[in-house]
């Protein structure tokens, strides 16, 4: 080759790469300009936000201010979640066009500590191993979000499952007016007071009030809700719930038909009662039995078995909810995993009226029956005590109904008092209304406390109420962040160690002791085996991934070894 020619094939490398180097910085220019699009394959979107949080970010009209408070250096597996909070508030001030201004603080003086104190952020204390030796190391991991006046503190991050949606709740919280609803008080029910502690302790977004329904309900309320009554209402009760629905609201109608006694001397047990409701919801078409649905697809609850030894049994009062596709998308039961319904009592559904439409949000098993009596013993006991009746499942648990629903009174006079509690004959707009045979997955007892420091732990029963008060209040935005903070259910326990409790339980009956000592030896070697097989599905996703990533790199290596091989220049 040339000269000359040697000179402009360097021209031109020269002016290809220049032309490449000016293309790279232009995508760089325009990647800070604007988001950059991220893929999220995880299974409920982990790594990124959900909608109602990307328009809750992109509709502020004032600056939010998120202040983050994290010591370096913390030590596992706290060294990761500043990075992961990174991350995540960096979401939050994209898609807020700049109304979100995050600062992280790493409180490593005296004046900086101060001011996380003031901030409501307290130091923890965590445990560090050096050189073989156990040292407490105090360190922060908090955030306060300002809003004009207003602050919101999360004093403790325990790791980011679930802090999406407490940032969310914080944001809205402090930037909007609080939705109002209204629990209907008296009649037996738990109280805002007590009995529904926790419940009102996770509705931060909302204005719940008591409500006397002896008097003209506030058509302001966006949702209504009656929760375990055990006296009856009276007719113009009624009629005032009838004449708020009518006008527009929204209806929730939690048990009402047994009253369950966890502490009772005689063991935990339930009764029915007659709360006069079936006069509001039959002309819906739904009418609540007072009996309790037993299921042998159920929850598992302690039994104090032979030596003093105590076993998990099936727990057929507590029906694990095997949800369809169509179940699972309504906003209500949204991707939640194996909710379960406590002591619940089953619907009967007739004909809805028409205008409106009923949707069966959820059903026992096949393998389900009813439990009814004055007195129904809820005590855990051997399976084989269970006493199946001929009134077998499935069962219909949960309705939700929607559209322009008639009243359920059609004269508005009370002739007695000579009260006019007037109604429209058809409700003004489309209303809802959710019915379901319990009220328990609603209560403190069933429901997780709220810890002194940090943010309530999601669970399934948790996220199962507060779908339904959203639904209800049409504040749907914060369902699917909610799925996404669910925990995922437990690993099922082995058949083998099932079977040996049963074995226990049997030898027991039995009297024959050896049989105990050997079945516990089995139920012993059942779970030893069933810890090594978890052992072993660690090691695979640990080093079968990297294996099989390096024996793929091998095999490319030979292959095109042998490929140079066989070339000839």
């Amino acid at each position: 080759m040339s000269s000359k020619a040697q000179k402009r094939v360097a021209s031109e490398s020269l002016i290809f790469l220049l032309i490449v180097a000016g293309i790279l910085v232009l995508l760089n220019v325009l990647a800070a300009s604007f988001r950059s699009p991220r893929i999220d394959l995880t299974r409920n979107g982990l790594f990124s936000l959900a909608e109602g949080s990307e328009r809750l970010a992109a509709g502020l009209t004032d600056r939010v201010e998120v202040t983050a408070y994290f010591t370096e250096n913390l030590p596992p597996p706290f060294n990761a979640t500043e990075r992961q909070v990174r991350d995540l508030l960096s979401e939050y001030a994209a898609a807020s066009n700049g109304q979100i201004v995050v600062r992280f603080v790493n409180p490593d003086d005296e004046a900086k500590q101060q001011a996380a104190r003031a901030d409501g952020i307290q130091p923890v204390a965590h445990q560090k191993i050096e050189e073989d030796q156990v040292a407490v190391v105090e360190g922060y991991r908090g955030m306060v979000l300002r809003h004009l006046d207003q602050s919101r503190t999360i004093p403790v991050i325990q790791d980011t499952t679930g802090l999406e949606y407490t940032i969310t709740s914080a944001i809205k919280e402090l930037v909007g007016e609080r939705t109002p609803i209204g629990v209907v008080g008296g009649h037996g029910s738990p109280a805002l007071t007590q009995g529904l502690t926790s419940l009102l302790s996770v509705l931060s977004l909302y204005d719940v009030r008591e409500v006397d329904a002896s008097e003209e309900i506030d058509s302001n309320l966006e949702a209504l809700l009656i929760i375990g009554p055990k006296e009856p209402f009276s007719d113009d009760e009624l009629r005032r719930i009838d004449q708020y629905l009518m006008r527009g609201g929204s209806l929730g109608v939690f048990g009402g038909t047994l009253s369950v006694d966890l502490g009772g001397q005689t063991g935990p047990s339930a009764r029915p009662v007659g709360s006069r409701l079936e006069g509001l919801l039959g002309p819906w078409g739904v009418e609540m039995r007072s009996k309790i649905v037993a299921d042998a697809q159920c929850s598992r609850a302690p039994m104090r078995g032979p030596l003093g030894l105590q076993v998990l049994v099936p727990y057929p009062p507590i029906p694990v909810l095997q949800l369809d596709e169509e179940q699972l998308e309504h906003p209500v039961m949204f991707r939640l995993a194996s909710p379960m319904l406590p002591f619940v009592s089953p619907l009967e559904i007739g004909e809805t009226p028409e205008g409106a439409q009923a949707i069966v949000l959820a059903r026992s098993s096949r393998d389900s029956w009813t439990m009814s009596g004055p007195t129904i013993s809820l005590e855990p006991r051997n399976p084989r005590e269970w006493e199946m009746s001929a009134e077998a499942g499935p069962f219909d648990l949960m309705v939700a109904i929607s559209g322009k629903l008639p009243s359920a009174y059609a004269a508005p006079i009370n002739e007695e008092t000579e009260v006019a509690i007037q109604a429209p004959a058809v409700a003004e707009d489309d209303v809802r209304v959710l019915v379901v045979g319990t009220s328990t997955f609603l209560e403190d007892s069933f429901l997780p406390p709220r810890p002194p420091q940090g943010e309530v732990q999601m669970n399934a029963a948790l996220a199962l109420a507060l779908n339904a008060i959203d639904w209800l209040a049409a504040d749907s935005d914060l369902i699917a962040i909610r799925a996404k903070t669910i925990e995922e259910p437990a690993l099922d326990i082995p058949d083998s160690v099932l079977a040996a409790e049963d074995t226990v339980l049997s030898a027991a009956e039995e009297g024959n002791e050896a049989g105990v000592q050997a079945a516990l030896a089995e139920r012993k070697a059942a779970i030893e085996s069933w810890d090594a097989k978890k052992r072993g599905y660690r090691w695979l996703n640990t080093l079968g991934i990297p294996f099989v990533v390096a024996l793929f790199g091998l095999f490319r290596w030979r292959q095109r070894s042998n490929k140079k091989k066989t070339l000839r220049l």
